[in-house]
């Protein structure tokens, strides 16, 4: 379960910025296969509960999406900024059954490597995000 009551200091995320030549050449290389017009903007490092894994800003024109790999290269998730409009229904109907004052004013789309997840910023509600499977399952609440 992803759900959490208790917070410990490892479950706590450490950030920083990274230069590419800071990123291990296997996650620098994936990232490159998978997505090789695209320019990269900037390299963020994140360890979380001791993993290790590197996000990279990546552009196309006018597209921008977030990319996370662990350092071997290994797919985490693409991270990409969508209109609210697009939230499928079973996302759209869960989050109103659950904060029914709520308006939605921001959406993400979180492809993982074998599920997609929604982020959804709320203003109005007791919960500022909420994380939703695309079945419309409510996954986390922040």
């Amino acid at each position: 379960a992803r759900l959490g009551l208790c917070i410990s200091v490892a479950d706590v995320a450490t950030n920083w910025k990274s230069k590419a030549n800071d990123v291990p050449a296997p996650g620098l290389a994936a990232a490159t296969k998978a997505y090789p017009k695209a320019q990269t903007k900037e390299w963020e490092k994140s360890v979380e509960d001791g993993k290790t894994t590197y996000e990279a800003t990546r552009t196309d024109g006018a597209a921008k999406w977030q990319v996370v790999y662990e350092a071997s290269g290994a797919f985490v998730a693409r991270e990409e900024v969508i209109p609210v409009a697009s939230l499928p229904a079973a996302v759209r109907d869960a989050v109103k059954v659950k904060y029914p004052k709520a308006t939605v004013h921001s959406a993400e789309k979180i492809t993982g490597a074998t599920a997609t997840e929604y982020e959804v910023g709320l203003n109005n509600a007791p919960k500022k995000e909420v994380v939703v499977a695309s079945d419309g399952k409510i996954l986390k609440e922040e």
